[in-house]
This record gives C-alpha cells, structure tokens and sequence, in this order.
C-alpha cells in the first residue's frame, strides 16, 4: 500500500490534453470544454485519441476513487515537462486555482507555455475580454528566490501578471508576488490564505501614520477574484512603514515569517492602501525637504509648506482682526516662524508691567498654520489661523480660524460668536496672564 501511495503522489497527471478533432479537452469541466461528456472518452471503445500537448504521447482518462478527473502518460512514456511526476497536492492546489479563475469570470486553462517556450503557466487566467492575462502558479517543490525572480521577469516581460502560491514557508514568499495558502481540513471546508495580504491601519491613538496589517482568514477563492479582476495589486512598500503586524500588534505574523523572521517585500493590498502608503512616502519625503529649507530659512519653509507666498498680507489680516487698539502697528508685535508651536507662524503682542514697563507675551495671542493638519493634536490654548480651503480638514481642532486672502476676511471655523468678540476675548486673557 505505501509503494501504491508513493506511485499515485508522483504520477504524472493532467487535466488538460489534446483531441485531433476536438481540440483542447478539460477533464475539470462538466463539458471538457469541448462539448462532451466524460463517458465518451473514459473507457471509452474504441480509445479516444488523446494526446499529451507537450510531447503528443498517449494519454489515457483515469477516475479516482474520489471522483477526481484527470489524464495519465501512457507507458514508455518519452522526456516531457509534463510529466515531471508532480504531486497530487500540486495537482489539486492547481485545480482550485483554475476553478476559482472561473468563478471570477476568467478563462482558465492548464499549461499554458510562452511561444518561445521561456515560460508555462500552471494555470493561466485570462479575462472575457482577452486583455488581461494572470498566470496562477502552485510552486511547492523548492526553488531558490534568484530563480523565481527570473521566471516572475519572464512573465512580467511578455506582458503576463503572475502570482505565486505555496502551501509552506519558504525562501523565496514575499520577493515575488505570492500568496501561501492552506488547504481545507477539519476546521474548514475550503482553501484559505495563510500570509501574503495586508491592509493600512491607524494603530496609535492620535497619530495619523497608518501601518500594515495582515488580512486573517481569506478565502482562497475570493483572494483569486480580487487579483484577477484589479480589487488588489502585488506592492512594494513605499513609506517608512515597511513591515506588517497581526491583528494584536506584533510584527510580521509568525504565519508570514516562521522562526526565520525573513521580512517579506511585496505583498497584496486593495488599491486603496497602495495610495495611503505612496501618500505617507510622499508626506515624509516632503518633511525632509523642508527641514532642509528650515535650517537656513524658517520663513522660506513656512511657504514652502503651506503655500502661502504673501506672508505680510496675512500679517496684515491677523494684526487688523485681533488688534484691539488701532493705533498700533506691525513693529509693535513679534511675528515668528516658531518649531515649538510646531513652525506656524507664531504672533506675540506685547502687555503692561508694573514693574518692568513693557514686556513681550510670552505665549502668541495666534498661530497661523502650525503643521497638525496630519495629526490633528494642537496641545496649546491658543487659537490657530488656517486657510479657508482648510475648513475640512479641521474637524478635530479645537479655536480654529479661516481667513481669506483675497476677501480679507478672518472667520471663527466654528461661528458660535462674532469674530469681534471672539479675537477681544483671547486678547484679554493673555493680558490678564
């Protein structure tokens, strides 16, 4: 019985072969996608012609005693890369693959070959329409990460997207495209992702960075849908977030990374995180550029962020709302970019001392454009100043004010009181500090 078993687990088999009036023949079809049943060629008489469609040689319809439909080499049979003796898990991981392309409205087809024979598919996913083609591949047996890669650069070359799946932990998931996925058991009736797809998520309270998640429990099938019909893309990560969590917070999920912690590079997410995580990218790389610019020019930084080239108008607007006293003037105050209010634009006036005469204010009686606009957090109370394209954004600040260049106009975001009263209340309370 166990030489049986070792002969039936290294069998060559196919669900694919070729009929000389037929065409192709697909034993996992109820048709055999040719319009056919199945009696007429499984022990049929006489033998229906059935070839291999790599080396042409007699292939012969067996049923399992499970009831499972495939094509056996015939005997002597010649060197052929079909009949490399894959396994019956290959086989079966293969065959899920080729049914869940289907149920996603894709063509499937088995051994799928380049022309120039430089690549085949184990099961190639093609849309209705012809215009995308995904290979499917179950890659079990062991394969170094360099050659992987060259196959996935082959592919990639011809213009085919391809996604890799295993079934164990291994060298090469996560440089390519790959899923590993688990095969039903007593637990669960179908095929289910283990590792390989993640999502964006807001771990820390009060911050806005978002880090990578790991997707639990995905049902094979629908994984296959999403990547055939664009739901989710293969991605490299772009931002300072380069590594993925489970879902109480650890890095990389033992299923993902095993007791090697080898960190994955590529994994699958909807396109929705593939822009979160280019926009963190694009944030950080734009802070770097002005700290750059702040180390020489805070002013110039303060433009640089927030876009506002006409500092002295907003000076101006500032000084002509909050102002109390007509009589003063701008030198009358300190205006200062300021990286303790977080590089806004900090206004100081000054107040009465019995003793030291006049003294500047401690604390800005505003600040414009202090950088929260990510987090939110404006620890200070004081009032800030921001755009009036901004009023969306600042849902969750607190004392916040719109002003217009153009209109000269300075607006409470939330008009609870006039703005008259508002800029003598916060006048008077630094005063009286």
């Amino acid at each position: 019985m166990a030489n049986d078993s070792r002969r039936e687990r290294s069998c060559a088999l196919a669900f694919m072969v070729w009929h000389e009036e037929w065409g192709n023949v697909d034993s996992t079809l109820l048709d055999l996608g040719c319009g056919k049943s199945w009696d007429t060629v499984h022990q049929a008489r006489p033998r229906a012609p059935l070839t291999c469609r790599e080396c042409r040689h007699t292939m012969t319809p067996v049923r399992s005693p499970r009831g499972l439909r495939f094509f056996r080499h015939g005997p002597r049979v010649p060197q052929c890369a079909l009949a490399g003796g894959e396994s019956i898990e290959h086989h079966m991981l293969k065959l899920e693959l080729a049914q869940a392309a289907r149920a996603a409205g894709f063509h499937a087809e088995y051994e799928v070959a380049a022309p120039d024979r430089s690549w085949r598919a184990d099961v190639m996913a093609t849309s209705a329409d012809g215009t995308r083609r995904v290979a499917l591949e179950a890659q079990l047996s062991p394969i170094t990460p360099e050659s992987i890669q060259a196959r996935t650069d082959r592919y990639e070359r011809d213009g085919v997207a391809v996604c890799w799946f295993g079934v164990a932990l291994s060298s090469w998931a996560g440089r390519v495209p790959s899923l590993l996925v688990s095969p039903p058991d007593a637990g669960r009736a179908h095929w289910a992702v283990s590792a390989g797809i993640a999502r964006m998520l807001v771990m820390h309270q009060g911050s806005s960075f978002q880090q990578w998640v790991s997707v639990e429990d995905v049902n094979l099938t629908d994984a296959v849908a999403w990547i055939l019909n664009g739901r989710m893309g293969a991605h490299r990560p772009l931002s300072k977030a380069k590594a993925v969590h489970d879902s109480d917070g650890r890095l990389w999920p033992a299923e993902w990374v095993g007791s090697a912690r080898e960190p994955w590079l590529v994994w699958w997410t909807a396109l929705q995180y593939m822009d979160i995580d280019r926009k963190q990218d694009d944030d950080h790389r734009e802070q770097a550029r002005i700290a750059k610019i702040r180390a020489n020019d805070p002013r110039a930084a303060f433009r640089a962020r927030t876009g506002i080239e006409n500092i002295s108008g907003v000076e101006d607007l500032i000084l002509k709302q909050f102002n109390n006293n007509a009589t003063r003037s701008r030198s009358d105050f300190s205006i200062r970019v300021r990286p303790d209010y977080l590089d806004g634009l900090a206004f100081f006036g000054y107040r009465w001392d019995s003793v030291l005469g006049t003294i500047r204010d401690k604390e800005p009686f505003v600040v414009v454009c202090p950088d929260i606009l990510g987090s939110q957090r404006w620890v200070h109370d004081i009032p800030v100043a921001f755009p009036v394209a901004y009023r969306e954004r600042l849902t969750g600040v607190n004392n916040a004010w719109l002003f217009d260049l153009d209109k000269g106009v300075i607006l409470p975001a939330d008009p609870k009181e006039s703005a008259v009263s508002a800029a003598l209340a916060s006048w008077k309370s630094l005063k009286n500090t």
